[in-house]
């Protein structure tokens, strides 16, 4: 009697044991495989609720305002290729490292062990946590610096043609141009139709060829033309005219005039010097977000990953 006692109560309890596991499982899922790295759904989780203290800790990390869960998967998996990619070039962020940045952190804020501990307790993260977050950081940086940074270039010309961007209604901003004056006596066309001339000009570029109508059509090369050099009339159009392209036409002492902008250059005035760095670094983070994700695109498939989320 006592045997079978004892084997019902053993029965009931591993009943209740495979309950409770399952229910665990369940809670604890797992959502991706990267390798032999396995992400758990409790980890995605954590993220979440540590996520305002992350976001005030590693703002280059966690950047965004808002994360949906795949996106938080999607930062752990980055996260161990970039491991992966800086380790196989010889970076590798050990603890003493990190604890190293630490200590630098704590003596630049005037922080003790103490305080800090004290400072995440608040902010509701552990400091297991925040020292891994802080390696993860210094992971980030080495690859945007080692292996984005080397990929992407910003041309002195672009960061001029964004500041006249930000500046189209500065009336003081002043170009530069190299020219390709287009020009015919307006007696000579008897179809005076100025986006006709536009499109045979524009064929012209492609072709060499002109219609018998323009075969008195002549040109004359301008290079290095300032604005002081020109009338405010062609000034105003040449400045609403992009580097590459023709201008609207123009009647000048009987003769119809189009120009062809080979260049365009902003003169280089304080305001534009007090900018351009700014200017630069801000078209850099934007060349940068793409050409990270261009990366990663191509990345993927270098490693084994099973998304479940």
């Amino acid at each position: 009697m006592n045997k079978k006692f004892f084997a019902l109560i053993l029965c009931l309890n591993f009943a209740f044991f495979s309950e409770v596991f399952a229910q665990e499982k369940l809670l604890d899922k797992l959502v991706a495989v990267i390798n032999t790295r396995v992400i758990s759904l409790s980890e995605i989780s954590r993220i979440e609720l540590t996520l305002p203290a992350r976001k005030e800790i590693s703002p280059i990390v966690y950047n965004e305002d808002k994360y949906s869960q795949k996106q938080l998967l999607d930062i752990l998996l980055r996260s161990y290729i970039i491991r992966d990619k800086i380790n196989a070039q010889g970076y590798v962020i050990n603890d003493d490292a990190v604890e190293s940045r630490v200590k630098m952190t704590e003596e630049r804020l005037g922080l003790k062990r103490a305080d800090l501990l004290n400072f995440l307790k608040t902010k509701g993260i552990t400091y297991e946590e925040y020292f891994e977050i802080i390696r993860e950081t210094m992971e980030y940086n080495v690859f945007a610096s080692k292996i984005i940074a080397p990929l992407i270039s910003v041309t002195e010309q672009e960061i001029k043609n964004e500041y006249y961007r930000r500046n189209t209604t500065n009336k003081a901003l002043s170009f530069k141009y190299n020219l390709v004056d287009f020009y015919i006596k307006e007696s000579d066309l008897a179809d005076k139709n100025v986006d006709r001339y536009l499109a045979v000009l524009k064929d012209y570029q492609l072709t060499g060829k002109l219609p018998e109508e323009y075969r008195n059509l002549e040109s004359n090369n301008l290079d290095n033309l300032s604005e002081d050099a020109i009338s405010k009339e062609l000034a105003s159009i040449l400045k609403n005219t992009a580097e590459g392209s023709f201008s609207i036409a123009s009647s000048i002492s009987g003769f119809l005039h189009i120009f062809y902008v080979q260049k365009k250059d902003l003169v280089e005035s304080q305001d534009f010097l007090k900018f351009k760095e700014q200017i630069q670094n801000d078209i850099f983070m934007v060349k940068g977000k793409a050409v990270t994700t261009n990366w990663f695109d191509r990345e993927y498939s270098n490693y084994y990953i099973k998304n479940l989320l």
